[in-house]
Formats: C-alpha cells, structure tokens, sequence
C-alpha cells in the first residue's frame, strides 16, 4: 500500500488525484495554505473511501520549513513517502509583463518555482535516507516552450519546472529515487476558469474553439496519469496526457470540433 503526498490536493486536478490514488488503496496525504479547506477536504475523503488512508496538514509550499514539517507528518502517520507529487501551483492575471505588479510576479514565482524546489529537496532527501521513492512535478503551460502573451511570468515559471525536473534526474542517477513530470495538459479547474474570466470578449471567442477542442475535465485525465504514476518504474518519465499525436487526432475529429466542453461548466 503506497504512501501518496500531493501539495495543493484540496481542490482542482490535486484533488482528483487524490481520490484517484485513494481508489486504487493508497493512503493520501491532502494538503494545501488553507487549514479549513485540507480538514473539509480529508473529512469528505474518510466519509467515502474509510478512515486509516487519508490524513492532511496545511502548507505553505514557500516556506522550507513548512514543506518539511509536511513531510514529517506523512513519516509519522504511515511511516514512508513512496510518491510525493509538486502539484500546488498559482497563475496571474493575463495581462502583460509591465501590467503586472510586481506582488504578483513574486508570488507566482516562490509558489511555482520556489516552492517546487522546496518540495524536491524535503522529498529527494527523505526518499534517499529511506531508500527510495518517487518525486512528480506538475508541468502547465509555458514547459514545453509554447508562448501565450498575457501569461509570461506564469509560462516562465513552468518552463522552469521542465528544466529543473531534468537536472534532477541527472543528480539523482543511481540513488533509487525516481523523478519525473506530470503533464496534465488543458483540464477544465478553478485556475482555468478564472484565467477564461479574465479574458477579453475577442480573446475568449478565439480560445474557445481551441478549449473546446484539447481540454478535459479533472475526472478525465487524473485517472490516467494516476496509472501512470503507479506503474512508472524508471526515472525521467514523462507521463503526459496531451502529446502532440493526440491533439493532431482531435483536430480531425469531429466529436471534438463539435463538442461545447465549456458550456458544460457554464462558459
């Protein structure tokens, strides 16, 4: 029975991870800033699936000293960390790099490149003092190059993502931990929602087609890159759901070019 943490797990995409690991019986830590939501959130999970595989605690994945104390409750509750997975992440508004202020550069750059490394220390260092174990980074727009005016500071921070998760592999070669990413690709969550928001009416009439045609909901792609986590057994994975074949194939069919996937959530 595997030991799953996942940061930012109350909500969105580390949510449905979470329950995704919890229905193939592993035991789940939940985590994420807000105390109340990680206590809602592990209550639900014990209603459905059981006491004794779910615990949680809140984090503040910028704070190192945070990170660790969540690692050692995981220790202490169930005694190892077989995966630790970097998914809690924040966006900005979409507006240009001189637009933004600077508060808000900050805050998505120690969330979703700071606060990852973080991750990556506490566990890389824990899973090697136990022997093993494996350590998933959520990539998101901007780590495979592709530019998005509005969304450089975010982009910037997931591209960072991508290269540090390379490096890692290389540092860890040999020592039983495995690293690797996670590529959810477009998945219909609070953060995309939000980001649609904040569109201008042009800028939404553009996107939308491309939404409707590559994005997915949470119950879609978690169940999948779940399997994939669970049965990787080699570092530098990349388990990515959206690759390039599978885009070009939406694009020539027609129950993706005519599907309103947004509309379904009431945009």
């Amino acid at each position: 029975m595997r030991v799953v943490v996942i940061t930012g797990s109350t909500k969105g995409i580390g949510h449905g991870l979470a329950r995704e690991f919890l229905k193939r019986g592993c035991r789940v830590v939940i985590s994420s800033r807000s105390s109340a939501a990680v206590e809602t959130v592990c209550a639900e999970l014990v209603a459905q699936f059981g006491s004794g595989l779910i615990t949680g605690l809140s984090c503040d994945i910028t704070d190192a000293g945070q990170v660790q104390a969540l690692w050692d409750h995981a220790c202490k509750m169930f005694e190892r960390v077989d995966i630790w997975i970097n998914n809690a992440g924040i966006s900005h508004a979409r507006k240009m790099l001189w637009e933004l202020d600077p508060a808000e550069i900050s805050r998505v750059v120690a969330t979703n490149v700071t606060g990852m490394m973080h991750g990556c220390r506490v566990a890389v260092a824990g899973m090697l003092a136990q022997g093993s174990g494996a350590v998933y980074n959520v990539e998101g727009h901007g780590s495979n190059d592709m530019i998005l005016p509005g969304m450089s500071v975010y982009g910037a921070s997931k591209r960072a993502v991508r290269y540090f998760t390379q490096a890692l592999v290389q540092e860890t070669e040999g020592s039983g931990v495995r690293i690797g990413a996670v590529s959810p690709g477009m998945v219909v969550t609070e953060l995309l929602m939000t980001d649609w928001q904040e569109m201008e009416p042009e800028q939404r009439e553009q996107t939308r087609v491309i939404f409707n045609i590559l994005a997915d909901t949470v119950e879609t792609v978690t169940p999948w890159l779940v399997d994939g986590m669970l049965n990787d057994q080699a570092s530098g994975t990349w388990i990515e759901w959206m690759n390039e074949e599978k885009a070009q194939q939406r694009f020539e069919d027609e129950a993706f070019l005519s599907r309103d996937l947004l509309g379904d959530f009431g945009l």
